[in-house]
């Protein structure tokens, strides 16, 4: 993350910006971002919802179903529109495992008590102490340059020697990124955004997400240069290694 946030930093916004031609600045990075598709991304329609939706989902999700397709559409993006997560995009791109594949593949039809314990094991991930964040890319829209894409910074923290907790799955939702020679003493760390916690809250363990998140969301480093980020993968497990 040190050598990622160097090579941004050469590039900073400017601080004679105001807050509201910052975030009009913002709309335009996401806005050609999602039209041009340097990657090959595939935005489609984006729909957008606000806060109030956001909290029903989530409180539908962990306590009275164990089928968000009913509320979320998989590989479908959305946008929030206020609350504690404005401006923030989001995709979820895998519910995770809940621990009802092999009798599907084996054509059971789970019984009721398989989905209560399904929906026992969902609290479970949501509510221990610590989430595990890994995502397989990480670019900067603030600086991106289209016409030379070799040029641009591609981060992940795929890194085996470091790693990514995520704490509670509420709005205060924050991580850390540690590395491992240093968590003994809890030395070496990084705050990032809440935003890259956010889809959390709909998936089981192993789920996947993407997003792009505002620079009021982004870590306090990026936030300080009002860059907006985008994670092309984020996979949220359990860190068995570490105490829940």
């Amino acid at each position: 993350m040190t050598a990622l946030c160097g090579s941004w930093l050469a590039t900073s916004c400017s601080d004679t910006q105001s807050y509201a031609e910052l975030v009009a600045d913002e709309k335009e990075y996401i806005s050609t971002w999602i039209s041009s598709n340097p990657y090959g991304i595939d935005f489609g329609r984006i729909i957008s919802h606000d806060n109030e939706w956001v909290d029903d989902v989530t409180d539908y999700v962990l306590e009275d179903s164990i089928h968000p397709c009913k509320h979320i559409e998989l590989g479908q993006w959305y946008k929030i529109t206020d609350g504690d997560f404005k401006r923030l995009y989001f995709r979820i791109n895998s519910w995770g495992n809940d621990g009802l594949d092999s009798l599907r593949e084996n054509g059971i039809e789970p019984s009721d008590e398989d989905y209560l314990t399904a929906m026992r094991n969902k609290k479970k991930f949501y509510n221990g102490k610590n989430v595990l964040l890994r995502y397989d890319s990480l670019f900067c829209l603030s600086t991106f340059d289209y016409d030379d894409l070799d040029e641009n910074t591609k981060g992940d923290n795929l890194d085996p020697n470091s790693f990514q907790i995520c704490y509670n799955w509420n709005t205060s939702y924050y991580a850390t990124t540690y590395y491992s020679t240093y968590y003994s003493t809890g030395s070496s760390y990084e705050c990032t955004s809440g935003g890259v916690a956010f889809p959390a809250r709909f998936l089981w363990e192993g789920g996947e997400a993407s997003i792009i998140c505002p620079f009021s969301l982004a870590e306090s480093t990026y936030a300080n240069y009002y860059y907006t980020l985008y994670y092309g993968k984020i996979t949220y497990k359990k860190p068995n290694y570490l105490p829940q």
